[in-house]
């Protein structure tokens, strides 16, 4: 790993891919949903949609972004550093 990926935490590696392009990866923590999912290479391929399975097991789903088109099974997934939930802007009275 180079320096840039040394604080990437691994969530796992592609399992597969559903019809609806959603991302299934097995895992060993159950990471926040709603958290972003990076590859290797620290580009964004989506956020946390849904963690499913057993508590011992769990499964991530990963909801893809609509630009990110290269999604290889067996690829690992990673959490970047410092990565925190996008809160939403509370909307304004008119």
């Amino acid at each position: 790993m180079t320096r840039k990926n040394s604080k990437l935490k691994k969530i796992g590696n592609i399992s597969h891919v559903t019809s609806t392009n959603k991302i299934i990866v097995p895992s060993n923590k159950s990471p926040r949903i709603g958290l972003l999912v990076v590859n290797k290479n620290n580009k964004a391929i989506g956020k946390i949609n849904d963690i499913i399975g057993s508590t011992k097991n769990p499964y991530v789903s990963i909801k893809t972004n609509k630009k990110f088109h290269k999604i290889n099974v067996g690829e690992a997934v990673y959490l970047p550093p410092k990565n925190k939930k996008r809160r939403m802007r509370p909307r304004q009275a008119y």
